[in-house]
């Protein structure tokens, strides 16, 4: 296995696991390793050459490909926080105006 190749897949490993964190509601440690998740995929990026890269293109496009599943799934974890926390105040005030 070459290192771009180890590197890919040590990605496409730590995706699943970002996967988990949401699965899990585990959203803050979900941030950081996605900060994590971010500045690997920026060293693969920025310390291969185009040709080395060239060689995995199919892996990237899946990797692209799932890393814009993640994304909409964070996205959609994130409207629905918004909208209890949005909630959570509204039901706040009302107590308040009870008072």
């Amino acid at each position: 296995m070459t290192n771009i190749q180890a590197q890919l897949e040590k990605l496409f490993e730590f995706e699943k696991q970002l996967h988990i964190l949401l699965d899990n509601e585990e959203y803050q440690q979900f941030q950081e390793q996605q900060d994590l998740f971010t500045a690997q995929l920026k060293f693969l990026l920025d310390n291969n050459s185009e040709d080395v890269l060239v060689t995995v293109i199919t892996q990237l496009k899946q990797l692209e490909n799932v890393i814009e599943q993640l994304k909409s799934r964070a996205d959609i974890y994130f409207e629905q926080l918004k909208e209890k926390s949005l909630l959570q105040r509204r039901n706040k005030s009302k107590i308040k105006a009870y008072k």
